[in-house]
């Protein structure tokens, strides 16, 4: 049995230590940034917009709906930034 635990940990742990693949980090001002937050940030940001466009549109969702709409434009945007810049 502890033979058997052990071959499975392996198998979970042997991407931990594998040198081929990076991690996918960017270069800002001499520290590294994951690329997940640079997309989240840029998600959030291209969010606010929208919802200012769809002000000036006279399109203003309210209570939950709202809520849900601003939650799914962020996951939208943010994922399409990710796959758009850093899905290789």
């Amino acid at each position: 049995m502890r033979k058997l635990l052990l071959l499975i940990e392996a198998f979970f742990l042997q991407s931990c230590s594998s040198s081929r693949t990076q991690v996918p980090s960017l270069d800002v001002f001499g520290s590294y940034f994951p690329a997940w937050l640079i997309s989240l940030a840029t998600g959030i940001v291209l969010t606010v917009i929208a919802v200012a466009l769809g002000r000036l549109i006279d399109i203003r969702p309210s209570g939950f709906w709202g809520f849900l709409l601003s939650v799914s434009l962020i996951l939208i945007f943010s994922i399409s930034v990710w796959f758009w810049f850093f899905a290789r």
